[in-house]
């Protein structure tokens, strides 16, 4: 609660400055440029970080993503990660969404400005529609990449570790013989839990050797989904080793303090 009326107190003059534009863009995305509608949103989001979220982003492997269209495929920890993702990336993405985020405010808009796609993972039909439809975007406008995350749900504390990646997951970068590109957001679930209060707050990004199409090729969805998460998995045990030295330097705080603040460390 505290943090969401920090965000509102200090973010909503780039609320109601943006907002409308991320609005209309969302009824209507069809009938305004991607790379406008990108923009725009990106920029409401680093406003708002500036203002309220206050997050430091430590990125590793950025070379890795190549020219052109790709298929993200990463942990997920936080409703907080496709917006860590916009901020970060410079190229237009779309997300894979689940069917509930359709219904929040903020969210919902945001998701439909970018040309991401709403699925119903407990209907197989909605299921099969949602993919042909995210697979007629990337076909219609090769500028637009897509983000979707296999594991299909959020992994939990204390050390949020990927759960078992969906194959499916995999289908949509095969059939249009797309890179696809691991990436590793770690514990992005800081800037909105309860359980942090920092003053600045690091957020590492690690994007992975992309797993081409000649390389997957000979493979079935099941070994590129394992392939894709060993990669994460070895990014995220990278991640976690330098995490306390980034918060405490980041911080200025001492050993001790870190120490304190640090609610979700690593099993020993």
């Amino acid at each position: 609660m505290r943090k969401m009326a920090r965000i509102v107190f200090f973010g909503w003059p780039y609320i109601l400055s943006r907002f409308p534009k991320v609005n209309t863009y969302s009824k209507h995305p069809e009938k305004y440029d991607l790379d406008v509608r990108f923009r725009q949103v990106k920029g409401l989001l680093e406003k708002l970080n500036k203002s309220s979220f206050h997050i430091d982003f430590v990125l590793e492997g950025t070379e890795n993503i190549p020219e052109g269209q790709c298929l993200f495929v990463g942990n997920h920890a936080s409703l907080f990660d496709p917006v860590a993702l916009v901020m970060i990336l410079n190229r237009p993405v779309g997300f894979l969404c689940k069917k509930e985020v359709e219904k929040m405010p903020f969210a919902s808009q945001v998701a439909k400005a970018l040309d991401s796609t709403f699925i119903d993972r407990d209907d197989l039909r909605s299921e099969i529609k949602a993919i042909a439809s995210l697979e007629k975007k990337l076909e219609e406008d090769e500028r637009l990449s897509y983000v979707i995350f296999p594991e299909g749900t959020r992994s939990k504390a204390p050390d949020f570790q990927p759960l078992p990646f969906h194959p499916g997951s995999f289908k949509v970068a095969t059939r249009l013989s797309l890179p696809i590109v691991p990436f590793s957001l770690y514990l992005t679930d800081r800037i909105l839990g309860q359980h942090y209060h920092y003053k600045r707050y690091p957020i590492q990004a690690t994007f992975c050797k992309p797993i081409l199409p000649e390389a997957y090729q000979d493979l079935d969805t099941k070994a590129i989904s394992d392939l894709a998460r060993d990669r994460i998995l070895e990014a995220q045990k990278a991640q976690r080793e330098k995490d306390r030295e980034l918060v405490m330097r980041l911080n200025g705080y001492s050993a001790e303090k870190t120490d304190r603040v640090l609610h979700y460390l690593p099993k020993k």
